[in-house]
């Protein structure tokens, strides 16, 4: 019982946090690139193939391939599928005053700028960083991962695996015993 309250503590202590993905980002247009594109304006979907890269403010995605879609809003939804062997990969900075970052990566990423989330599908995982220090990381089949309020739902078939940091601060000054 001891083990599955700790997954379960890991876990929630993962999904709550006090900052946010770049308030910014959300009114940023969808960059897109690509070795090939085509475009179908009548259905307003957009097919990408080989060295995807979609950039939306801070939020960068990367892929092989990629199809995006909007709908009669405005909205973009992007399903970006990895090369095979490899994994796609998600970045976004976070708003806070330091410099911080959520990353993820799978096998296949679905953006869904309206609502600002990307769910990761397949060997997923995502990670905090500071800097370029990984200080989080979360593991699963399928992870939600919600920019808009920096909150992830991990699922798998078997375990749901979390890595957290010390949050215990260094004492100030020079302290020898």
């Amino acid at each position: 019982m001891k083990f599955y309250l700790r997954i379960l503590m890991l876990a929630l202590s993962f999904l709550v946090t006090h900052a946010h993905a770049e308030k910014a980002d959300k009114d940023k247009p969808i960059s897109l690139s690509s070795d090939k594109a085509s475009f179908d304006d009548i259905n307003q979907i957009y097919i990408l193939e080989r060295n995807v890269l979609l950039t939306k403010g801070t939020l960068i995605i990367r892929g092989e391939n990629a199809t995006i879609k909007i709908d009669p809003e405005g909205y973009q939804f992007a399903t970006i599928i990895a090369k095979p062997g490899s994994l796609a990969s998600l970045k976004q900075k976070r708003d806070t005053e330091f410099d911080e970052y959520s990353e993820g990566f799978a096998e296949r990423i679905d953006y869904d700028a309206k609502h600002e989330t990307a769910t990761l599908i397949g060997k997923a995982r995502m990670n905090k960083l500071s800097g370029t220090k990984v200080s989080d990381q979360i593991q699963g089949d399928q992870i939600l991962y919600d920019g808009s309020d920096e909150k992830y739902q991990a699922n798998s078939k078997n375990l749901v695996r979390s890595a957290l940091s010390s949050r215990r601060k260094e004492p100030l000054g020079n302290t020898k015993k």
